[in-house]
């Protein structure tokens, strides 16, 4: 058995999915669903989705998850479903499309993760609230077994759980005092944490996930909900938060969206995240650069060297490409082959060459021995780079396009460079 069909197994017994076609009738469900549902084979493939989920979901949901999938393609939330028995589960859920090797629409994969006894505790809380006899044997509860915290307006720690001292490696001494940024972790974009505040100093609750890490700074990722505390007057004196463990979750997406050889992002994770990012780029007004990397010659170093040091060298690539694009926003993926993208981001125009200059003296530097990649004798890349202006808007279709004719010129140039497009030029194709 390879590593890749242990992975499988893994996700087939541990993460709980479900695949549709087109018109929402169910193809695929792991190993984890029928354990949860207690649906067998014959309940489940051939049926609609919408049959599944419990009856006390509106119709409204329903209709904004496909309206969503249409618009935004992805949507995610919570949602209540059927067991065979008759019971209930809630679940986490994340519904994604399916594209083909051409990049059609083929249906779409739902990723769940179970919130039954979340849900539970929340519902359980509630009439703690309500029953004054309950509190305190049921807040005893909470603090051992749910990660709460609470601060003041202006994130200064107030009040945590033994469950949330228990995963972020801290006493209550240590935190109580602190901000709550003490626990974040770097990978995380300030624009989250400015949605974040600018969210919740108004009144509004906040719910979504968040990297943070230990004291020893190992990184732990959990599921935040964040409520504000009002006296009286409704006037706001802090927050409370709830927090919800997903490592494991996280880690199982992650291995869904990376290429298993070099640890790059893949090209289905491309296709999801390309339009979005370039979105959020352009509303922070940050310039966008879509660079493209292919190995030189790298048929002859195959060739010469064998396989096996050829995936080394596309490894090699992968470190040079991700040590230079490091900074949160950055995404560098493998399309396929040799053929590498980066995506990412700066503050002015003539950061997005000096950048991927960077990366291409990496890759130079590790001085990699290629005997057929005259003259430079070691591995190189070639690159192109669409620089993309935040106040113009492209058809996204056409900026691989663009980058692959830029590419295809550093060849022609002599390999080992970069040729950039200007965003500026007349005969590119937009909105």
């Amino acid at each position: 058995m390879t590593p890749f069909d242990d992975f499988r197994t893994i996700v087939n017994n541990n993460l709980i999915t479900l695949s549709t076609d087109l018109d929402g009738r169910i193809v695929f469900a792991s190993q984890a669903y029928y354990d949860i549902s207690g649906m067998a084979l014959d309940d489940v493939l051939g049926t609609h989705v919408d049959s599944i989920i419990h009856d006390d979901t509106s119709k409204e949901i329903v209709a904004e998850i496909w309206y969503a999938l249409e618009v935004e393609s992805t949507w995610h939330g919570e949602l209540k479903f059927h067991k065979k028995d008759g019971d209930f589960y809630w679940v986490d859920i994340k519904i994604m499309p399916n594209f083909g090797d051409r990049g059609e629409l083929q249906g779409y994969t739902a990723i769940m993760h179970d919130i039954t006894d979340r849900k539970r505790v929340e519902e359980l809380t509630q009439k703690v609230v309500e029953e004054e006899q309950l509190i305190s044997k049921h807040l005893e509860i909470i603090n051992d077994y749910i990660m709460t915290s609470t601060t003041d307006i202006h994130g200064t720690i107030t009040s945590v759980s033994r469950a949330f001292c228990a995963i972020s490696g801290y006493t209550e001494a240590a935190l109580i005092g602190k901000n709550h940024n003490l626990i974040g972790h770097p990978d995380m974009p300030a624009a989250l944490y400015k949605t974040l505040w600018s969210t919740i100093s108004v009144g509004d609750e906040w719910e979504g996930e968040i990297k943070n890490r230990t004291k020893e700074g190992e990184a732990y990722w959990v599921d935040v909900y964040i409520k504000p505390i009002t006296n009286a007057s409704g006037e706001i004196i802090g927050y409370t938060a709830v927090h919800q463990d997903i490592t494991d979750k996280k880690k199982l997406e992650e291995l869904t969206v990376k290429d298993e050889l070099t640890g790059a992002y893949n090209r289905r994770f491309y296709n999801q995240v390309l339009d979005k990012e370039i979105n959020r780029a352009k509303r922070n007004n940050f310039w966008i650069g879509f660079l493209m990397a292919d190995a030189d010659h790298f048929k002859k170093y195959n060739d010469s060297y064998g396989h096996q040091a050829g995936d080394e060298v596309l490894k090699s690539i992968t470190l040079a490409l991700t040590e230079t694009f490091r900074r949160s926003g950055d995404y560098v993926f493998r399309l396929g082959g040799e053929e590498f993208a980066v995506l990412y981001t700066t503050e002015n125009k003539e950061q997005l060459l000096a950048v991927a200059e960077r990366s291409l003296q990496a890759m130079y530097d590790m001085d990699i021995e290629h005997s057929g990649n005259a003259p430079h004798y070691r591995v190189t890349l070639s690159m192109g780079l669409m620089e993309l202006n935040p106040e113009l808007d492209y058809v996204s279709e056409e900026i691989y396009k663009y980058a692959d004719e830029a590419l295809y010129r550093a060849k022609q140039a002599g390999r080992n460079c970069i040729e950039a497009v200007d965003s500026d030029r007349e005969d590119i194709e937009l909105f």
